[in-house]
């Protein structure tokens, strides 16, 4: 029991993480260590939670999903126009969650069907996505007045307590994306239609073998992935209260180095909710501790780049000995 905990990949993480948080509250306890930066935290990285449990989903069955950023963007900018162009709420939602739907099915359609590279298929998607919310906005914002005032709350709306004159809130939207995220790792888990994803990336070869609809699945890992893209946008848009084109930049690189920290393979057959969480909290603290710490952010950005580096080396060597 005690060997399998310490070679648990989640063991290890939750390690790290702590021993970040007790270094970042040693150096600045002030401000680390308040409820305000905790919760800044919390409700930033409930995006990149989003977009990584897309791109674990992807990795499970050795796909790559490039376009989480982009797709996201686009779907916020058509259900901000529709938004402001007075149309319900729920038809506007539905609109976007149609456009992250279709992105995701000609991905998928294209990596599993046609067998192109995932790697080119979702790079190409990255570049339209982007470039057809560019094209909609001419790069401005999308704010949306009209729309019910529920809407551009919803997302911010915080629950907790008071102690004293001190309110302890939680926003909605990193409730949402906890409940959202939980629920789907305990059926990702646990149920059979989803865990059939895990055998698919271990051997495609043999999950035909054995009279799964391996097409099916796999393009179904796209739509899943799309899903999540489209909650995400839903909670920026009504959190930021506009659309906008330049939504999700480099959201990609962040959902996979979250994944890939978290456990999931490029060689697919791996990764769980719970590591991938653990990963996004990682670079969060990480990328808090640069802010807190006056650091460069380019020096971010490269320190995630180098993650990143470092989770997919390790990832490639244990596939290596895994097959030797």
């Amino acid at each position: 029991m005690v060997s399998r905990l310490v070679s648990s990949r989640q063991f290890w993480l939750i390690l790290i993480n702590l021993a970040v948080i007790c270094t970042l509250g040693a150096l600045r306890p002030d401000s680390f260590l308040s409820w305000i930066n905790f919760k800044a935290v919390l409700s930033l990285m409930s995006y990149d939670v989003l977009l990584a449990v897309a791109m674990t989903t992807v990795l499970i069955v050795r796909g790559l999903d490039l376009s989480v950023g982009s797709v996201l963007a686009l779907s916020s900018v058509v259900m901000a126009m529709l938004l402001r162009d007075g149309y319900p709420v729920f038809p506007s939602l539905l609109a976007g969650l149609a456009i992250a739907l279709l992105c995701g099915f000609i991905n998928g359609l294209l990596v599993v069907k046609a067998g192109i590279l995932p790697f080119l298929v979702t790079l190409g998607m990255m570049s339209a996505a982007r470039g057809f919310a560019t094209v909609l906005t001419t790069g401005q914002y999308v704010s949306f007045p009209q729309a019910p005032r529920w809407f551009s709350r919803f997302a911010r709306q915080e629950f907790g307590f008071h102690i004293g004159d001190m309110f302890y809130g939680i926003p909605a939207l990193l409730l949402i994306t906890l409940g959202v995220t939980l629920v789907y790792g305990l059926l990702l888990a646990n149920w059979v239609p989803l865990r059939r994803m895990f055998y698919l990336g271990e051997s495609p070869e043999a999950a035909k073998l054995s009279g799964m609809r391996t097409a099916r699945l796999g393009i179904s890992a796209y739509l899943i992935s799309a899903i999540f893209v489209w909650i995400a946008a839903v909670l920026m848009t009504s959190a930021n209260k506009i659309g906008y084109a330049n939504y999700g930049i480099s959201a990609e690189l962040r959902a996979l180095a979250a994944a890939v920290i978290g456990g999931a393979s490029l060689a697919g057959g791996s990764g769980s909710i719970l590591g991938t969480f653990l990963g996004v909290l990682l670079l969060a603290l990480i990328g808090n501790g640069f802010v807190l710490l006056n650091g460069n952010p380019n020096w971010q950005q490269a320190t995630i780049g180098a993650v990143l580096i470092i989770a997919v080396g390790v990832d490639a060597l244990r596939t290596f000995r895994a097959r030797s």
